[in-house]
C-alpha cells in the first residue's frame, strides 16, 4: 500500500451549538485571534481561528452541532505548552476565566491537566516531560509543588514502569520506527 506524501496535521474544526460563545473562549482562554468568518454554501456560520501568522487557521468552528446530541464523538482537543511553570500558571488563569473541575494527571511523558470548553468538549493542557513510559499511565499531579518535587515525583513513576527510556532516547527510537513505515517496513492493514 502506498502512502500519501508526507504530511503534518494543520487544523481541527469542531461542530458547535453556540458559535459566539465558543470564540469567545478560545479567544479570551487560549488567546486564539480570528481570522475569518462567514457563512458556508449551506447557511451555516464558520469561524476560522489561529495563533500564528504562518496559519490561516489551526481550529474551525462550525455552527450545527444538535443542542440535543447523546453522544459527543470529540475525544480531546489538546494544546501543548512550552514548560512545566507555564502549566503550573495555567490553573489559577482558567479558574479566573470560570473553568471548572480541573483534573491533574501525571502521565510520565507529560503533566496535564484536563477540563471542558463550553460545550463540554474535553481539552488537554500538557507540557512533555523529559522522561519516556508507555502508555497509558496515570500518576498522581499536584501543580501546587515544587517544580523540582514534581520532577522528582515524575522520574519515580517512570523509572517503576518497563520500558523506561529519556525523551531523547525515545525520540530517537521512534525516529527510526517512523523512518521503517515510510519505507515500507510496517504497516496495519
Amino acid at each position: 500500500m502506498s502512502l500519501l506524501p508526507s504530511s503534518v496535521l494543520s487544523h481541527l474544526g469542531i461542530n458547535v451549538k453556540d458559535i459566539d460563545r465558543m470564540e469567545r473562549f478560545y479567544v479570551n482562554v487560549f488567546g486564539f485571534a480570528v481570522s475569518d468568518r462567514g457563512v458556508r454554501f449551506n447557511g451555516q456560520k464558520v469561524v476560522f481561528m489561529t495563533k500564528s501568522a504562518d496559519d490561516h487557521h489551526q481550529l474551525v468552528l462550525l455552527e450545527g452541532r444538535p443542542v440535543a446530541e447523546i453522544f459527543n464523538v470529540v475525544n480531546q482537543i489538546s494544546f501543548g505548552l512550552h514548560s512545566l511553570e507555564d502549566l503550573r500558571s495555567a490553573v489559577p488563569l482558567l479558574k479566573a476565566n470560570g473553568v471548572e473541575d480541573i483534573v491533574q494527571i501525571d502521565h510520565g511523558n507529560s503533566w496535564s491537566i484536563y477540563f471542558k470548553d463550553p460545550e463540554d468538549n474535553p481539552i488537554e493542557v500538557f507540557v512533555d516531560t523529559p522522561f519516556h513510559t508507555p502508555q497509558p499511565c496515570r500518576g498522581e499531579l499536584d501543580l501546587a509543588q515544587s517544580a523540582g518535587s514534581i520532577l522528582a515525583q515524575t522520574e519515580a513513576l517512570c523509572r517503576s514502569r518497563p520500558d523506561f527510556a529519556l525523551r531523547g532516547e525515545w525520540q530517537q527510537a521512534m525516529s527510526q520506527r517512523i523512518q521503517s513505515t515510510l519505507q515500507g517496513g510496517e504497516s496495519h492493514a
